[in-house]
């Protein structure tokens, strides 16, 4: 299963404007992080999800070459996770974690396992 948030403009914008996308990946990052920590969880994917592609692209604009975005990937990404676990879609959590496991293994040829001891539903 292939899962992404961004239309394809949105997606082409984002490669094109890096650095407004910033902006957006903060904004989008906050607005699902707090409806995360009140148990909206369904609520929150969308906002996560587009935070989650817009870091990932940024981080392919940047050649992998950004710790900070790696991060922001893999702290997304257990959100999302554990969005999905509580929603009990395993399907859609594999598909996250199938991505990331991609991004690791591109960016540096090893596969990092996500650990969702981190966050609880």
């Amino acid at each position: 299963m292939q899962i992404s948030y961004l239309c394809a403009k949105h997606n082409d914008w984002v490669y094109g404007h890096p650095q407004e996308a910033l902006h957006f990946l903060a904004r989008d990052e906050w607005q699902g992080t707090t409806l995360f920590c009140d148990g909206q969880f369904r609520e929150c994917i969308a906002y996560l999800g587009c935070a989650f592609d817009i870091a990932i692209i940024l981080l392919e604009v940047e050649e992998g070459q950004n710790p900070v975005m790696l991060e922001k990937v893999e702290s997304i990404s257990l959100l999302l996770c554990t969005a999905y676990e509580a929603l009990q879609l395993p399907e859609y959590r594999h598909a996250i974690e199938g991505r990331v496991k991609a991004v690791f293994h591109a960016v540096d040829g090893q596969v990092k396992p996500l650990s969702l001891q981190q966050y609880s539903a």
